[in-house]
C-alpha cells in the first residue's frame, strides 16, 4: 500500500491545529497532550496590612482629583499596591468617580463609603466575612463623630457630628444644619475631605483587622433591626428617614 502524499502546507496547518492543545517534541515528531494549566486572576489580590494613616493622608490629597469615593479606593489600592509590589498602574480607578455626591450627586450612599465597600470586596472573597466586614465599617459611620481626620497640626478645627444614616444627603444635611454652614460651601467640601480620609483609615482598620482573623461574624441577612421594626428593607438605622409606631 502506497503512502499517502500530505503537502508541506497541509502538514503546517494541521500543526498550527494543534497547537492550542498538544505539542511537537523529540526528533521523531512524537505529539503528546498537553493541557493549558488555567491561572487564577484573583490569587494575586492577596491582602496585606497597611498603615491607616498614610491611606488616611493620600486620601484626603486625592478628594479633589476625583470625589470622595475614587479618593478612599485608590489610596487603599496604591497603597497596598506599593506594600504588596504588585503593580496597579492598569487599573481603572477612574471609574470610582461616579459615586461622588452620593453616586453621580443623586445624595445616595456616601461615596467614601462607596469606595471603602468596593475594595473590601476586592480583597474579600468569603460572602460572610465580607458581609460583616462592610456591616462594621457602615455601623461605624452611623454613629461615629466625623470628621476627626486633621491634615496638619494647625489646621482649624471643623465640626463633627453623627450621621445616623449611611446616606450622602442625610449625612451632609446634618453636618450643615449643625454647623451652620451651607451646602456645597467651602467649609463642607473641606469636612468631606477630611471625612473621606477618616472612612479610607477606617477601611483599612478593619481589612488589617480581618487579615488577624479579629472580625466576628455577625449574621449576614437582609433584614430590619428588630428593634425598630420599621416598613423598610435594610440594614441602615430606620429611624432617621422613618416613623415607628410604638408597640
Amino acid at each position: 500500500m502506497r503512502p499517502t502524499k500530505v503537502s508541506r502546507r497541509e502538514l503546517l496547518g494541521a500543526i498550527g491545529l494543534a497547537a492550542g492543545t498538544s505539542v511537537v517534541s523529540g526528533c521523531g515528531g512524537e505529539v503528546q497532550s498537553q493541557t493549558p494549566t488555567p491561572t487564577d486572576a484573583s490569587a494575586a489580590w492577596q491582602y496585606v496590612s497597611l498603615v491607616p494613616g498614610t491611606v488616611a493622608a493620600e486620601a484626603y490629597r486625592l478628594m479633589p482629583e476625583g470625589g470622595c469615593m475614587y479618593a478612599a479606593f485608590t489610596s487603599i489600592l496604591t497603597a497596598w499596591g506599593k506594600a504588596s509590589g504588585q503593580s496597579v498602574s492598569s487599573f481603572p480607578v477612574h471609574m470610582m468617580k461616579y459615586g461622588e455626591g452620593g453616586i453621580g450627586g443623586w445624595g445616595t450612599v456616601c461615596g467614601a463609603l462607596n469606595g471603602g465597600a468596593a475594595i473590601i470586596g476586592l480583597f474579600e472573597k468569603d460572602r460572610k466575612r465580607r458581609g460583616a466586614i462592610i456591616a462594621e465599617l457602615f455601623s461605624w459611620y452611623e454613629s461615629t463623630r466625623l470628621p476627626s481626620y486633621l491634615p496638619n497640626r494647625d489646621s482649624a478645627k471643623i465640626p463633627a457630628t453623627a450621621a445616623e444614616s449611611v446616606l450622602c444627603h442625610v449625612s451632609v444635611g446634618r453636618w450643615c444644619e449643625t454647623s451652620g454652614n451651607k451646602v456645597l460651601s467651602k467649609e463642607m467640601n473641606e469636612r468631606c475631605r477630611r471625612l473621606t480620609a477618616d472612612v479610607a483609615a477606617k477601611t483599612v482598620e478593619l481589612l488589617n483587622k480581618s487579615l488577624d482573623h479579629a472580625v466576628t461574624l455577625a449574621p449576614d441577612n437582609s433584614t430590619p433591626r428588630a428593634e425598630e421594626a420599621p416598613k423598610s428593607f435594610g440594614k441602615m438605622k430606620c429611624i432617621t428617614c422613618h416613623e415607628v409606631d410604638n408597640p
